[in-house]
C-alpha cells in the first residue's frame, strides 16, 4: 500500500546518479483529501545540471478538485534551502479517487543540491470534468527520442478545445521519468483528431501511459501496448575525467583522461557491440578515435570508457557510437559532452 503526506514533508536525499528518498510513513486514508504518493516520487539531475522531480497527487475526496499546487525545497546536505518552487499537476482536474502526475525542475544548475521537500501547497473545488475523450495510441517508436502517433474520439455534447495529449514513461517501479506533451488540438462532437508527441527517452523507461485533458473534458489513462525499438541501444551522461575521476575546467596539455558514457540496451536478446569516441577540433579536424567492445544482455545498463591523452591545446567536441560488429549503428550519435578546452 502506498504511504502518503498531506500537507506534509516528503524529503529525499540525492545521490547521483540517483536520488534516494526517506520520510515518516503515514497510512493511506480517504479522509486525507489530496495527497502526494511518495511511491511515485522519482528525482534525477538533468544534463544541464538541474534537478527534475517526478511524482504523483492522488485526489481522496469525493469531489473534483483543481489547482493543485505542488511545492518542492531543494536543499544542501546541510538543509539548507537553496530554491523554493511551486508548480501545478499535469492535468487541471484531479477526479475523486484519481492520480495525476507532477513534473518540477529547480531554476538552479546547482550541484550542491541533495535533498528535497515535496509538499501539498493548496487546492480548490472544482466542477466536474467528463470522461468523453477516448485516446487510441498507435506504436511507440523508441530510439534516443520518443515518436507516438494516434487518434482521439470526442464522445462529448460540446466542441473539445485545446485537447492536450501527455506521453508519461514509467521505470520498472511504476515511478514517472519522463513526460512529453503534444501541442493542442479541437476535437468536434463525435468527431475523431489525430495526435502527436515527440519527447526525450529515458533509459529507465519500461512503460508507457497516455492521457489528454481539453477545456471541457480528459480521458481515461491509456496504456501504449504497441512499442518498436528502432535503435536499441541509448548512450547517455557523457562525462570526461582525470586521474582519480577528477573534473577539469580546461584539461592541461598531456594529461591522460577518460571519456565515459552509461550504455542502456533496450531489447530482451544478447547484443555484441562497439563503443566508439571521436574527438573533434573546433574546426572540425578528427582528432582522436577510440573503441571499446562489449557484449550486452537482456535490459542491460553498462558504463563504458575509452583513455584519451590530448597533446594540443585547443576546443574539442566529443562525439560517442555504439554500432555491431558490422558497423551497423546501434544508437545515435550523442555530441553530450559539446565543448573540452585543452591548454
Amino acid at each position: 500500500m502506498r504511504n502518503v503526506i498531506l500537507s506534509g514533508m516528503l524529503i529525499i536525499t540525492l545521490f547521483t546518479p540517483n536520488f534516494v528518498w526517506a520520510q515518516e510513513n503515514l497510512p493511506l486514508s480517504t479522509n486525507l483529501g489530496v495527497v502526494v504518493l511518495d511511491a511515485t516520487v522519482y528525482s534525477h539531475k538533468a544534463i544541464n545540471g538541474s534537478t527534475i522531480v517526478y511524482g504523483e497527487v492522488q485526489n481522496n475526496l469525493s469531489s473534483p478538485v483543481n489547482r493543485v499546487t505542488i511545492g518542492v525545497t531543494f536543499m544542501d546536505d546541510n538543509s539548507n534551502q537553496i530554491e523554493y518552487k511551486t508548480g501545478s499537476t499535469l492535468l487541471q482536474v484531479v477526479q475523486p479517487g484519481g492520480m495525476v502526475p507532477f513534473s518540477m525542475s529547480s531554476t538552479k544548475a546547482d550541484s550542491s543540491i541533495s535533498q528535497i521537500q515535496v509538499k501539498i501547497a493548496g487546492f480548490q473545488s472544482s466542477s466536474d470534468r467528463p470522461l468523453s475523450l477516448v485516446v487510441s495510441p498507435g506504436s511507440l517508436q523508441v530510439s534516443n527520442s520518443l515518436i507516438v502517433s494516434g487518434t482521439v474520439t470526442n464522445n462529448g455534447a460540446q466542441k473539445s478545445t485545446n485537447t492536450i495529449f501527455y506521453l508519461i514513461s514509467y521505470d520498472a517501479f511504476q515511478r514517472i521519468v519522463g513526460i512529453g506533451v503534444s501541442s493542442p488540438v479541437d476535437v468536434g462532437i463525435n468527431q475523431n483528431s489525430q495526435f502527436s508527441i515527440v519527447s526525450d527517452s529515458s533509459p529507465k523507461a519500461k512503460s508507457y501511459m497516455i492521457v489528454a485533458e481539453s477545456d471541457s473534458y480528459q480521458s481515461k489513462l491509456t496504456p501504449v501496448t504497441a512499442v518498436q525499438v528502432s535503435l536499441p541501444v541509448l548512450v547517455s551522461n557523457t562525462t570526461v575525467t582525470g586521474p582519480n575521476d577528477t573534473s577539469f575546467s580546461a584539461i592541461p596539455v598531456n594529461t591522460p583522461v577518460t571519456i565515459s558514457s552509461n550504455v542502456n540496451y533496450l531489447l530482451t536478446s544478447t547484443q555484441s557491440f562497439v563503443y566508439y569516441v571521436q574527438v573533434k577540433h573546433f574546426g572540425g579536424q578528427t582528432a582522436f578515435i577510440g573503441k571499446y567492445e562489449g557484449v550486452l544482455v537482456s535490459s542491460d545498463n553498462q558504463k563504458v570508457s575509452v583513455n584519451w591523452t590530448p597533446n594540443v591545446a585547443g576546443s574539442y567536441f566529443i562525439e560517442t557510437y555504439v554500432w555491431d560488429y558490422g558497423n551497423i549503428p546501434l544508437s545515435s550519435s550523442v555530441p553530450s559532452v559539446n565543448l573540452v578546452l585543452v591548454r
